[in-house]
């Protein structure tokens, strides 16, 4: 019996926030879910925060009253700065032209394929206080995945970047049958796209009320699916706003004068529904930056005098190990919220080095559980390192076995599942797959392995899904594999996660070509970068002439991931073949730890060569572990 299939009560036996804090037990309550209304766990009752806004809209509505003047957004590099009045203004304007010209109805979906500009801004909140869907939309994909997800929801209306029309959406646009008209950002729409400007013009009648209810949904996000189409995840503006509070309350406190800094792209969950959404919900400034670079970061902590964020892990390493780091004064930065992968004891002890941080939390969940079912104090930091801590003060966590059966006992390993406020309706016109993920009592299966220890702390161990985490991207194997599948070479292929002291896990491909077949490890990039995200390319790449597998016929993969060549014996010999396997530009950079020293590839292979102590090290390293052990980073699951 599947473990969607519930099996008896459920209670949830993590412990949570409101457990660790009594304070917030005043500040929750049972709320049931509405029937009728499309949510799969229907008639279920959840926790949920008290005195919590209806809406969306209504949030915007109130800061525009209490703080016109204060600025509300700033955005990175086109220094665009709007206060809540004109952000109130604007949005008004494109909600009516929207509705009026456009004929956006509740209900109707528009996508966004922009980067972090007013522009997404406004057309989000726009879309959202007339009761449509916004759906943000992955940039990394490619024309036919973009046509995918937009295709997949039907969606009415657009708003594209030039960059994004020029480079992939102009070339697909007559398979976007639903798309009744594309609004382009910037002053120079192309044809075939119309000017966003023309919906902030002056002139129109007021947007039609519209009776929003915080049962509706207010955002469609994509999961990375293993085959097919990704599935849309239904966020409700209950679960938007749930998880801003739950950002609010783990950060300890958030106001009107704070000041988040918006790293992460505004197509991803973690942007809009920790950043983006918690900034909204408390009326401070949010510093929006269009793409990532640490330099910049920086400059606009210490420029904005930012006051908290919300970022993967890597973003902040990069800023912290950047060369002029030390240059800029980033003190007022206190409040730091990271999720994507378990942190090291350096990364803990670095953050407090160079922010003095109040708030240092490590958090996350799954998609369908929108952003933030789980964190660790900031008090349990370094006691309880590897975990990911608590479930928040509106979630219950639990864990599964295969038959569906709650799991209450101390450190046994199931499926970690999630229920509460923050829990999505549903998967966008996929009941069937909605029925295996979300069960009838409440909780969203993650697909997760995991344990609950003697104290209720969660422990993420392992993925059910065959999935890598690089750098906080979730990449599916059998999506990367299906692509090198096309290539006429390829017999064969196999992809896994080798561990990474940088990203927590890089991909490698391991193929066996076609009899009488030639290929270069950067062929095999070059062709996977036509057809994937960047962060989806295999760095490593291996040939083999069979790949090993069970019985069934099915590959094994943990053989492949210390798998360096066929015949390749011996720890020089494994280090060779581990270089070759990657692009020229990582031979420079540090991949090993060696006794806390970080080595680069290149000066690995000449301190062998050469003969001097540290290469018999690394040799012994080698023999006694195999090459990953140099590799693995200080996280619960790289540890046996």
């Amino acid at each position: 019996m599947p473990a969607w299939q519930v099996q008896g009560p459920t209670r949830g036996s993590a412990r949570s926030w409101r457990d660790q804090y009594p304070e917030l037990r005043e500040q929750v309550e049972r709320i049931t879910a509405p029937r009728g209304r499309g949510i799969a766990w229907e008639g279920t009752e959840i926790w949920a925060w008290r005195d919590r806004p209806a809406h969306i809209a209504q949030l915007l509505a109130a800061n525009v009253a209490r703080w016109p003047e204060r600025e509300a957004y700033v955005f990175h590099p086109g220094g665009q700065r709007l206060t809540w009045a004109q952000v109130g203004a604007q949005v008004q304007r494109a909600a009516a032209w929207l509705a009026h010209e456009h004929g956006l109805r509740q209900g109707d979906r528009l996508a966004l394929l922009t980067l972090g500009c007013p522009e997404y801004v406004i057309a989000y909140l726009a879309a959202v206080s007339l009761g449509a869907i916004a759906v943000p939309v992955n940039l990394g994909l490619t024309a036919d995945g973009l046509v995918a997800q937009i295709d997949k929801v039907q969606a009415k209306l657009v708003v594209v970047s030039a960059e994004v029309w020029a480079g992939k959406l102009a070339a697909v646009r007559e398979r976007l049958p639903s798309v009744q008209a594309l609004f382009m950002t910037g002053d120079a729409p192309a044809p075939g796209t119309l000017p966003f400007a023309t919906l902030l013009r002056e002139g129109a009648a007021p947007p039609p009320a519209v009776a929003i209810d915080e049962w509706d949904v207010c955002a469609i996000s994509f999961t990375s699916g293993t085959t097919g189409v990704p599935k849309g995840t239904m966020a409700m503006h209950l679960n938007a706003l749930g998880c801003a509070r739950n950002i609010v309350v783990a950060a300890r406190g958030l106001d009107e004068h704070d000041v988040n800094i918006c790293m992460p792209p505004l197509y991803h969950n973690t942007a809009v529904y920790t950043d983006f959404m918690p900034a909204l919900l408390t009326g401070g400034k949010c510093v929006v930056m269009s793409s990532f670079a640490p330099l910049e970061a920086i400059e606009l902590v210490e420029r904005e005098r930012a006051t908290w964020a919300v970022a993967a892990p890597i973003m902040l390493w990069m800023m912290m190990n950047h060369p002029d780091f030390a240059r800029h004064d980033c003190r007022t930065l206190k409040k730091i919220l990271f999720g994507g992968h378990a942190a090291s004891e350096t990364f803990i002890n670095q953050l407090k080095a160079s922010f003095d941080p109040v708030a240092m939390v490590n958090g996350g969940s799954v998609s369908e559980s929108t952003a933030l079912g789980f964190a660790l104090p900031t008090e349990d930091a370094i006691r309880k390192i590897t975990s990911c801590g608590l479930a928040t003060a509106i979630c219950d966590i639990a864990i599964f076995d295969d038959d569906g059966n709650e799991v209450s006992t101390p450190n046994v390993i199931g499926e970690v599942a999630y229920r509460g406020q923050q829990t999505n309706a549903g998967y966008w016109d996929e009941p069937g797959k909605t029925a295996e993920v979300f069960r009838k009592d409440g909780f969203v299966l993650s697909g997760d392995w995991a344990r609950i220890d003697e104290e209720g702390y969660l422990w993420l161990l392992d993925r059910k899904k065959d999935m890598v985490v690089r750098g906080g991207q979730n990449v599916y194997c059998i999506e990367v594999e299906n692509k090198l599948f096309l290539h006429p070479a390829v017999l064969r292929a196999a992809v896994v996660g080798v561990p990474d002291h940088l990203f927590s896990e890089r991909l490698k491909a391991v193929l066996v070509l076609k009899p009488g077949m030639t290929l270069t490890p950067q062929q095999v990039r070059e062709h996977c970068a036509a057809l994937l995200a960047p962060y989806e390319v295999p760095e490593y790449v291996v040939f083999a002439q069979a790949l090993p597998t069970n019985a069934a016929g099915k590959t094994l993969k943990p053989p492949l991931v210390d798998f360096w060549g066929d015949g390749v014996e011996g720890a020089a010999a494994r280090l060779q073949a581990y270089a070759a396997s990657l692009p020229e530009a990582l031979l420079d950079r540090p991949q090993f730890k060696l006794g806390g020293e970080a080595l680069t590839p290149r000066a690995a292979l000449q301190a062998v060569q050469t003969g001097v102590a540290q290469g018999q090290r690394l040799l012994q390293a080698i023999e006694a572990g195999g090459l990953v052990a140099l590799l693995k980073p200080d996280e619960a699951r790289f540890k046996a």
